[in-house]
């Protein structure tokens, strides 16, 4: 006897669809998963990358030195420990040289100009005392004037004295604040100077070990994802991989730049010591906020005080000259070195810098970097259609 067939139908807007066929799942639930998967994603990395950060920063420099390993491996018959131990002892023999010629040329400068700055401190203090005790000087005249108005003007002259004592007050306890707070970080970054040799100790020896290990990581990572996820993955690192390097080059490339032009700029005004300011300059170029001009606005202040005029105005078009060739070839640079169309990187960078200040100089730029990929790789249209629900593979059969 044939069994009646109870398999209820029923009739949408999109067609007909089994009631009981548990594949079927409404769009808005699809879309629902998809956001709370992003979500629980974003909440795991928060809490674990405090917890791993020194072994991705030792994954990336595997990824950087595993070319030259790779060479002295095939092409001179290296060990794969000796590549990498040599390898590594270079690369950290070229960064420790480096620190130790900057440290170096920056004391022997900064002791040079430990002889200069108390006879330039003297004369400043020389002529700020002359332009208000000498008679018939500018300063002197507006003085009195001044000083004549207020003893006519007694109320006027309560309001003043009341506004310029507070005043005064609050640049004093400024003053304090900026002063405990650089002690404060200076004591902070004393006692976790440890914990930071620490942390470098554990990226080294990770990088060792990942870099010896390549290979075989590659091909258990390989076995662990599907063919689908290795794809797309690979053409975002390789993305990734790039934009990294490029955003390197074009921090390189600008830095070097504005120390050649403050280097031609103080040799023209016959500044002393010249290339040790040229490279603590190029240096605190790259200190969040504040740039060059935290050297060069407090000496062009400086140098207009004590009359200076030609080296203040020397000092001010270099400067203009730092801002304008910088902020004209930055998005330039980026942009050539990361892949990525000038205006979009243009965007990219002052969105970032809104969102998350200096940092997002380079946030910016990279989350655009992944966003490409990840279009190129189609995953924004294999979501889309996971979420309306088009997602049969295009072969039934495998």
């Amino acid at each position: 006897m044939k069994r009646p067939n109870f398999n209820i139908h029923i009739t949408s807007l999109g067609g007909r669809c089994d009631l009981f066929n548990r594949t079927w799942i409404p769009p808005i639930t699809r879309a629902t998963l998809v956001v709370t998967i992003i979500f629980i994603s974003y909440f795991i990395l928060d809490f674990t990358l405090p917890l791993i950060y020194p072994f991705l920063i030792s994954f990336a420099i595997a990824l950087l030195i595993n070319p030259a390993v790779n060479l002295l491996e095939r092409r001179f018959r290296f060990p794969r420990w000796a590549a990498v131990t040599v390898i590594l002892l270079l690369v950290l023999s070229i960064i420790l040289s480096l620190v130790i010629f900057l440290v170096a040329e920056i004391v022997v400068g900064l002791t040079q100009l430990s002889d200069f700055l108390p006879t330039a401190l003297e004369t400043f203090g020389k002529k700020f005392t002359d332009t208000f005790t000498q008679e018939n000087t500018s300063m002197r005249r507006i003085i009195d004037t001044v000083q004549s108005y207020l003893e006519q003007n007694p109320s006027h002259r309560e309001q003043i004295t009341t506004s310029l004592e507070h005043n005064i007050g609050v640049i004093a306890n400024n003053g304090t604040n900026m002063i405990t707070k650089i002690l404060s970080a200076i004591g902070i970054f004393l006692s976790e100077l440890p914990f930071f040799l620490t942390v470098l100790v554990f990226i080294t020896l990770a990088a060792f070990f990942i870099s010896l290990d390549w290979k075989r990581l590659n091909r258990g990572i390989g076995n662990l994802m599907p063919n689908r996820v290795q794809s797309t993955g690979g053409l975002v690192f390789q993305d990734m991989k790039k934009a990294l390097m490029g955003f390197l080059r074009a921090q390189i490339t600008l830095i070097t730049i504005t120390a050649l032009i403050m280097l031609t700029g103080l040799f023209i005004l016959r500044v002393p010591y010249a290339i040790t300011i040229a490279l603590i300059i190029g240096v605190v170029d790259l200190l969040p906020y504040l740039g060059v001009g935290a050297v060069l606005v407090p000496w062009i202040t400086y140098a207009l005080l004590v009359g200076d005029i030609r080296l203040g105005i020397g000092l001010a078009i270099v400067y203009g000259i730092i801002i304008v060739v910088r902020q004209a070839l930055e998005p330039k640079l980026v942009a050539s070195n990361v892949g990525l169309d000038p205006l979009l990187t243009l965007i990219a960078l002052f969105i970032g810098l809104q969102l998350f200040g200096f940092f997002g100089l380079i946030i910016g730029p990279v989350f655009v970097v992944i966003l490409l990929a990840l279009h190129r790789a189609h995953v924004f249209r294999d979501i889309w259609q996971y979420i309306i629900g088009n997602d049969k593979p295009d072969n039934p059969r495998s």
